[in-house]
């Protein structure tokens, strides 16, 4: 694990974007070895990006929790879908009326972006992540808007979200339940879109060429950085042929994912 004693003049990877729910946290937990890799890489002279689809999250309050766990991370390091989906809305449209399906951080990001949040009938553009405060109520104003002409936009379709005790239905259940009433379907901003990635890699100032995927969903993590061209190695899972054969590595821990990287075996 010590930096020092690696040939860094012959590595070609030059950042790491890390997946997190999943990844290097479970709820309020951070996964075994979390911290230490993170400081590690960046001992090394890593560039680093920190990169979830959980809406709920604004980036100031996972900010947060990120270094309340241990794992240091700057604020410009941070893209939550959220954050990704209000600043994607503002560089498309200009400020808008949104009506809301989600919770206090999309809320957040939301208005911090210059949007304002209304309710259905001014709604030019119903943006849908995870809510589990979700009602029969709320979902009937999202479709009803969305019927008038509002835009349909999805922070994310995640099926499932890792938790301590277990996956809980993601954001992916409510956009499937207003697609399936309205007939739309929606703008998805998140993984395994490539918006967030390549935001991230200009952040980083990096090319995709450089730069390694640590995650631990294949349809997700996966699925994004093959749609990029950029490498990826999941953690935390058993090595899964079909993906393999897509060139996506393995490794059971992150310890592991950092030799990998520091030792320049991304590519074997």
């Amino acid at each position: 694990m010590n930096a020092s004693r690696i040939g860094l003049d012959a590595m070609r990877v030059k950042g790491v974007v890390f997946d997190l729910d999943g990844t290097l946290f479970v709820s309020s937990r951070p996964r075994e070895g979390a911290p230490e890799v993170v400081a590690g890489l960046r001992g090394a002279g890593l560039r680093l990006a920190f990169l979830t689809n959980n809406s709920t999250y604004s980036v100031r309050n996972l900010h947060r929790k990120l270094n309340g766990m241990g794992i240091r991370a700057a604020m410009d390091e941070i893209l939550t879908s959220s954050y990704v989906t209000a600043r994607w809305l503002l560089e498309r449209y200009g400020e808008l009326g949104v009506f809301t399906v989600g919770e206090s951080g999309l809320v957040e990001e939301l208005v911090r972006a210059g949007h304002r949040v209304v309710g259905e009938e001014e709604a030019e553009a119903v943006v849908v992540g995870l809510d589990r405060e979700l009602t029969y109520s709320k979902l009937m104003r999202a479709c009803r808007a969305i019927w008038r002409g509002a835009l349909f936009i999805a922070t994310n379709r995640d099926r499932y979200l890792p938790t301590e005790q277990g996956p809980v239905p993601g954001a992916g259940a409510v956009v499937a339940a207003i697609e399936a009433v309205t007939g739309k379907s929606p703008t998805v901003i998140g993984k395994p879109e490539t918006l967030m990635l390549e935001r991230a890699l200009r952040r980083m100032g990096l090319e995709k060429e450089e730069v390694v995927v640590v995650g631990d969903n294949p349809e997700t993590d996966a699925e994004m950085a093959l749609r990029a061209g950029v490498r990826c190695v999941l953690v935390w899972r058993a090595p899964d042929p079909r993906w393999e054969e897509r060139g996506v590595r393995y490794s059971p821990d992150l310890r592991e994912a950092m030799r990998l990287i520091l030792e320049g075996d991304v590519d074997d």
